[in-house]
């Protein structure tokens, strides 16, 4: 389907909610659909990004654009444009994330692409947001591949098969989480300079990836100088390998934002080295996330100063307690309780 410019509005805002972790399947909660639902009618986005694990038990791509197209119904109905990336669990079950790609990419409003065949991953894409008149590009939202486990990368790179990542006296948090890879870093940073060069300035944006950036944990673990918001009720599942990323981000000086899927028990905000980074939680009921935090991620962006504001939405601020999670569906023990109003 072909989809018109993203545009600012007259006010100029343009309006981004991020959503993630629906691990949805056959046996889907209803709830996700009535979830996303009131989360659209509470903050009238522009835009709808999906951060990852949207789909599992995905046997067939048939299969995937039945059940999908139910639960994208709130969002194809307001005939908004959405965007994707996928998550770790992604790439678990069923059919191969490219078959899964086209099967979004012929739904209505979808404006992600599979990207680059040549680039790792599958998803890199360059969004361009443009003036209320649509004459002209103010800002970019950026999709990165974050890819699923780091010991994918012994077969990918002919690593000995014995190659350990995650040693005892670790780095980050002892996840075996994996991260973008240098030639999805180089794309970013090549297509921002050409951007540059052909729009005669900077174009600011904001990035999206599954898997949290190991920078993100300066922010877990010091909230106090990071400003930070939110909460963190479990480990930071990202990589103990260093991609550069954060640092190319900074080179460029094009990037506001950076923000997450991935952590269900996490939706801290705060600020490292001038850039904005934060996690939505989770919005499905299908696993691990506890009933206060379930919700999504507002991120304004404002075309005067080039600035971005996010903050969270919880679905219990807007349901009460038909947000609770229903144990029929899935109860992960006590660490993941059913926390009542």
């Amino acid at each position: 389907m072909t989809v018109e410019k993203l545009r600012f509005g007259r006010d100029g805002r343009f309006r981004i909610l991020m959503v993630s972790d629906f691990h949805a399947g056959r046996n889907c909660n209803p709830k996700l659909v009535e979830g996303l639902e009131a989360l659209l009618q509470a903050t009238t986005p522009d835009f709808v990004m999906l951060g990852g694990d949207q789909c599992l038990d995905k046997e067939t791509p048939e299969e995937v654009g039945t059940y999908f197209s139910g639960i994208m119904a709130p969002v194809i109905r307001r005939g908004l444009p959405w965007g994707v990336i996928f998550g770790n669990h992604d790439r678990e079950m069923g059919i191969d994330v490219h078959e899964e790609m086209r099967v979004y990419e012929s739904m209505p409003g979808c404006m992600a692409e599979a990207g680059d065949e040549a680039l790792h991953g599958v998803g890199n894409y360059c969004l361009p947001v443009y003036d209320a008149a649509g004459k002209t590009v103010r800002f970019h939202l950026w999709a990165l591949d974050s890819n699923r486990y780091t010991k994918d990368y012994v077969p990918m790179f002919g690593l000995s098969p014995d190659t350990r990542f995650l040693l005892p006296d670790h780095f980050n948090d002892g996840c075996q989480e994996a991260t973008v890879l240098f030639d999805q870093i180089r794309w970013y940073y090549e297509t921002s300079e050409s951007a540059e060069k052909e729009n005669g300035r900077k174009i600011p944006g904001v990035m999206f990836m599954h898997i949290p950036l190991p920078e993100y944990l300066q922010i877990t673990r010091n909230p106090e100088e990071c400003g930070a918001i939110g909460h963190k009720r479990d480990t930071i599942g990202c990589t103990e390998l260093n991609s550069g990323l954060f640092l190319a981000c900074l080179e460029r000086g094009d990037i506001r934002g950076i923000f997450f899927g991935h952590e269900h028990l996490t939706d801290l905000k705060g600020e490292y080295c001038g850039v904005t980074m934060a996690c939505d939680a989770a919005l499905g009921f299908n696993m691990s996330c506890h009933d206060d935090l379930r919700g999504g991620r507002v991120i304004d962006l404002y075309e005067k100063d080039d600035t971005v504001e996010t903050y969270t939405v919880k679905l219990m601020e807007l349901m009460g307690r038909g947000a609770m999670r229903d144990p029929a569906y899935f109860e992960g023990g006590c660490k993941y309780h059913i926390r009542k109003l």
